[in-house]
């Protein structure tokens, strides 16, 4: 049944765009008959031009020469460029094509032959005159019969150019259409998860007052206690903690604080992120290195921190699992001046399905954590008018880049 149903799903969304497709299609195919159609009747026309030429010879008197021919009946078929009287007797006469005209099998062929003078419509008509059956060989200039299909065809033309920029208009209204459907989705689930940022902001505030309190007395409580009483209050310690750091993340994603800016050597940054995520990467077993660059620019060094913290974390759980576990922290300045800080991982890369809410809060394939980490860090690195993207890395993991287009970075003197 789940077969069934994606299978219907997929036809469903299919029929429209098939459909749209198929308009044109049809329009060309009928199109292409119309003209084909129209073609038909040129022969035709010419056909009955060639008829009307053998009435003609078919009442002169015999004994005429080809030339004779010509001129008498050019005067009643302008179109007439070439006429060619045969007997039994002429010269390829006797040719096996001319057999069934001969032996009336045939009344008449036609077709376009092109001549260095140029193409003609060249008929082999048979007609009875005093001397017996001839076949008349009539070449007509098949210009004559333009005027039946010239104005058909620029009216074809026309139309199917209109009925091509009238399915095109379709299927940009359709795609506009569905593009604004999305973004008004897309627009409602951000304000949706704006105001549960916010709500949770609120919460999260009036819930640390509360939270130190009973840290601090389960914590007083473990002093007062023997060793057998500790050990069972420090989980509560640490889970208490626990707490604190989500209530933490959920207050710096909902209320973003203001950036106190001023100069910051690079130098002084990695120092800091060294010390942080030492322990972190002693106890996953990963080989944590970083350039070294003599760089300053303007930023709060602690959003800038926080920032790259959460992107290092990401990085370190992404490759807990390799027995080569290996994140690289890479930094330089662009060509104006712009801050560019690459946080490089061998992990497996970022999972397909994750891909398109990578950014959105509580959104995470963990088993653990809060999926604020990197909404955080988006939104930390805009507070300092930057921005942070997660793309696949070459040959392998994932590559989290945060590019800081203002921020006027220069080399240390």
């Amino acid at each position: 049944m789940a077969t069934v149903s994606r299978i219907r799903k997929v036809l469903s969304r299919l029929a429209l765009p098939l459909f749209i497709t198929g308009l044109p299609v049809i329009l060309l195919l009928s199109s292409l008959r119309t003209l084909r159609v129209l073609e038909d009747q040129r022969m035709v026309y010419l056909r009955s031009r060639a008829a009307a030429v053998t009435g003609i010879l078919e009442a002169l008197p015999n004994g005429l020469r080809d030339s004779d021919f010509i001129e008498l009946v050019a005067g009643e078929e302008p179109a007439l460029v070439g006429l060619r009287i045969l007997s039994p007797e002429s010269p390829g006469a006797a040719a096996p094509s001319l057999e069934p005209l001969w032996e009336a099998r045939e009344l008449f062929r036609s077709e376009m032959v092109d001549l260095p003078e140029g193409r003609v419509f060249r008929t082999d008509v048979p007609f009875h005159s005093e001397d017996g059956l001839r076949i008349a060989r009539i070449d007509l200039d098949p210009a004559a019969a333009d005027f039946l299909v010239t104005h058909a065809r620029h009216n074809v033309l026309i139309s199917s150019l209109s009925g091509l920029a009238l399915i095109a208009l379709a299927i940009y209204a359709i795609w506009a259409a569905r593009r604004t459907t999305r973004l008004e989705v897309r627009q409602l689930q951000m304000e949706h998860l704006a105001r549960l940022g916010q709500m949770a902001a609120v919460l999260a505030h009036e819930i640390r007052n509360p939270l130190g309190t009973v840290k601090g007395f389960v914590q007083l409580a473990a002093e007062k206690q023997d060793d057998p009483g500790r050990e069972l209050l420090e989980p509560a310690v640490e889970e208490i903690q626990r707490i604190e750091n989500l209530v933490s993340d959920l207050l710096l994603y909902g209320r973003p604080p203001d950036p106190r800016l001023r100069r910051v050597q690079w130098s002084e940054i990695l120092e800091r992120l060294r010390q942080d995520t030492r322990f972190l990467a002693q106890a996953q077993h990963v080989q944590f290195a970083a350039s070294d660059q003599d760089f300053e620019w303007e930023t709060d060094p602690a959003l800038l921190e926080h920032i790259l913290l959460n992107l290092l974390r990401n990085a370190f759980e992404a490759v807990a699992s390799r027995e080569d576990a290996q994140v690289r922290l890479e930094a330089r300045l662009g060509a104006r001046g712009e801050v560019i800080l690459t946080v490089l991982d061998n992990g497996p890369g970022i999972p397909p399905e994750a891909r398109a809410r990578l950014f959105e809060p509580f959104s995470t394939t963990k088993t653990t954590g809060t999926g604020l980490g990197l909404a955080i860090a988006r939104s930390l690195a805009r507070t300092l008018g930057g921005e942070v993207t997660l793309k696949d890395a070459s040959p392998q993991g994932a590559a989290a880049e945060a590019i800081f287009p203002s921020a006027r970075g220069r080399r240390s003197k």
